[in-house]
């Protein structure tokens, strides 16, 4: 038969491995979710990265749309296609017609704002 202190030695022992138990369970379910949660930042950080490479890509598209759009809307470009592609002209005295009997046209209107837009 053990004697009392034996069964306390014993009962300590048993005690203390299971704190040791313990203690290691919570030390391993730490170290899991720190490799969990490094993990998720590093997936994070991916696609992170994929989106400012599109971002890179969309802004280049913005700048090029916007210099396409800055030649096109100049008034040389539009006398361009309005002239060659749908065969406008310039209005003279000769193809204007007057709205109200026996006034005179004293300044041709689309002489002057073509002589504005171009000076």
């Amino acid at each position: 038969m053990k004697t009392r202190e034996e069964r306390i030695r014993e009962d300590r022992i048993r005690a203390d491995r299971k704190s040791a138990v313990r203690i290691l369970t919570v030390i391993m379910i730490g170290v899991f979710v720190l490799v969990g949660m490094r993990s998720y930042a590093a997936i994070i950080q991916h696609e992170n990265n994929v989106l400012m490479e599109q971002n890179e890509y969309i802004q280049a598209e913005i700048d090029s749309l916007s210099s396409q759009i800055t030649e096109e809307t100049k008034v040389t470009r539009i006398e361009e296609v309005a002239t060659q592609q749908y065969g406008m002209v310039y209005p003279t005295a000769d193809n204007c017609v007057v709205l109200i009997a026996g006034e005179v046209a004293a300044n041709n209107l689309a002489s002057v704002i073509r002589s504005e837009a171009y000076n």
